[in-house]
């Protein structure tokens, strides 16, 4: 992929996940999320056989230092069940996480790489009409700021805070 321009960072990338990415992200994910959040290394490691073209990683300086990965779905919301699986050829793409090493959060690193992963999924997949996640309401005005619209409370539950659907919608 094209070098990415952040200010101040000059020789980031963002790629497809590679098998000697997956400890630095498991570690990343786990560090990310608050208790009882985190995808565990056996659902990461499930996204990264079943949809690896959808599990991206952000490099800076030959670092990984962020991911985002997702599935797709044939739900038009994310669903527990959703997190769980990823069926070929669905017409909608779940994110699971977008995570940044903790030294290089509030720099604006999350807001390039969803704008540059969503820009991926346009072009390689043009058939995904509708990317979902959930977050917490503190996150909904990042999403908003990236293209996103919250549509509601989400059925999800796991953690401690409760979940808002948040999609942007392809085509």
């Amino acid at each position: 992929m094209e070098p990415i321009h952040v200010q101040g960072l000059y020789k980031a990338i963002i790629r497809q996940i590679t098998e000697e990415d997956f400890d630095i992200v498991c570690q990343t994910e786990q560090k990310s999320f608050p208790e009882g959040e985190p995808a565990s290394a056996k659902q990461l490691r499930d996204r990264f056989n079943a949809a690896k073209e959808l599990f991206l990683v952000f490099v800076i300086d030959g670092e990984v230092i962020g991911h985002i990965c997702g599935t797709r779905s044939n739900d038009d919301l994310l669903t527990f069940q959703s997190m769980y699986e990823h069926i070929p050829g669905g017409k909608y793409l779940c994110i699971h996480s977008v995570c940044i090493h903790e030294k290089f959060q509030r720099k604006g690193i999350a807001s390039v790489m969803v704008n540059h992963y969503t820009a991926y999924i346009k072009q390689n997949f043009p058939d995904i009409v509708l990317i979902n996640l959930v977050a917490h309401d503190y996150l909904i005005s990042f999403y908003e700021k990236v293209g996103f619209q919250c549509v509601g409370s989400s059925s999800v539950n796991f953690g401690k805070l409760p979940w808002y659907n948040i999609q942007m919608k392809l085509q």
